[in-house]
């Protein structure tokens, strides 16, 4: 009887008060939504540019073009080929059977083949296109041999090497190899042989190892942008061999900084970047930052002592793509900082987010007090 008494009094209440009563629901109603728009993550563009040793990423467009007009090449190793054919007219001191063909069909003779190619004169690395799902493990550049090397992975569609010799001789060696319809030799002895043409072309099938000796006045950007990526991944595996638990993961991050939600995240040596799906999806720009000059030395002051150190080398990556929540930090399984995007995110600040949300509590409550006790002093 009493709780029917006290809906009485409390419907008798919201009538009575019945303007009031409208405007309080439609607060509460507009306070818990801006609540729910500022807490619940929504995915949201982010970009950002990080200095790595390496990296690693898998395309997502056919004919996507990954290097361009690579000039003045020293030397070119492509360990792992397992089939392939050279076109030309061939020369060679210690195989005068060569000089008769215009064409080698080669084969591995065993796991670790290579293919070491040696321009002497004009070289260039015209392009090298991916196709879609191929895997690039590993890209890197190691400033102290100007040496940039990855690993490539097709997929079902072969990727193609191609190189402009200008027409100059071209020193192939052969580590591993036999060549169709000619005696094999001992193992251990490499073949070599020049090549000259005017086109020379790779069809890469299988997975193989790149490291191409790049000139020390390579200038001109020989990355090319804005290519299509998923599964990108800052970071790589220390294996032991022994057991599979002794395994570890190593971040590649040197530097770099992530912008999302009007908000930034500054990332320090060593440090995971944790970026929920669909992740980065566009390499905006790929730069090789060599071991250089002055201009790149740091000052550090510890204590009453000052160190001059050169400025990092690597490469240079600028990314972008689409989450919901990017994180940083020494471990990935406890990172210190964290951007989550929501809807008032893309519109205004986190401090704007929070100071709306604080408003809206307070204004809950004063609106509650005020009607439990108009409630309680109502007859």
């Amino acid at each position: 009887m009493r709780s029917k008494h006290n809906f009485k009094s409390f419907w008798r209440f919201i009538r009575k008060n019945l303007k009031f009563c409208t405007v309080f629901i439609v607060t509460l109603a507009l306070v818990f939504l801006s609540i729910f728009w500022g807490i619940i993550p929504v995915k949201q563009n982010f970009e950002g540019n990080l200095l790595v040793k390496s990296f690693s990423f898998t395309c997502q467009e056919n004919e996507s073009l990954l290097l361009k007009d690579v000039d003045n090449l020293s030397q070119i190793d492509l360990s792992g080929l397992k089939k392939f054919t050279l076109a030309g007219t061939f020369s060679s001191l210690a195989d005068p059977e060569l000089d008769k063909r215009e064409r080698l069909e080669i084969e591995s003779i065993r796991e670790n083949s290579t293919l070491t190619i040696t321009p002497t004169a004009d070289f260039i690395l015209q392009e090298l296109r991916l196709q879609k799902e191929t895997r690039v493990k590993n890209l890197k550049y190691a400033p102290f041999n100007n040496l940039l090397a990855f690993s490539l992975q097709p997929n079902s569609q072969p990727v193609n090497l191609s190189f402009n010799p200008s027409g100059n001789p071209i020193k192939i060696t052969l580590s591993g190899y036999k060549i169709a319809n000619l005696p094999l030799k001992k193992e251990d002895i490499p073949l070599e042989f020049n090549l000259s043409t005017t086109e020379f072309q790779l069809e890469i099938q299988q997975a193989i190892d790149v490291n191409l000796q790049l000139a020390q006045d390579q200038e001109q950007p020989i990355f090319w942008r804005n290519i299509k990526v998923n599964n990108v991944r800052f970071e790589r595996p220390i294996i032991t061999g022994n057991n599979v638990r002794d395994d570890l993961v190593e971040s590649t991050i040197i530097s770099g900084n992530i912008r999302m939600a009007q908000q930034d995240l500054k990332l320090e040596e060593n440090q995971f970047l944790i970026v929920e799906k669909p992740g980065v999806e566009i390499l905006n720009q790929i730069k090789i930052i060599p071991k250089d000059t002055n201009q790149n030395l740091k000052l550090k002051t510890t204590g009453e002592n000052l160190q001059i150190t050169e400025a990092s080398q690597g490469l240079e990556v600028s990314v972008s793509g689409n989450t919901n929540s990017i994180q940083v930090g020494l471990n990935p399984r406890l990172p210190i900082a964290q951007i989550q995007g929501s809807f008032l995110s893309r519109y205004l600040g986190s401090e704007a987010i929070v100071a709306i949300i604080s408003f809206s509590g307070g204004l809950i409550v004063s609106l509650l007090s005020w009607l439990f006790d108009n409630f309680a002093a109502s007859p």
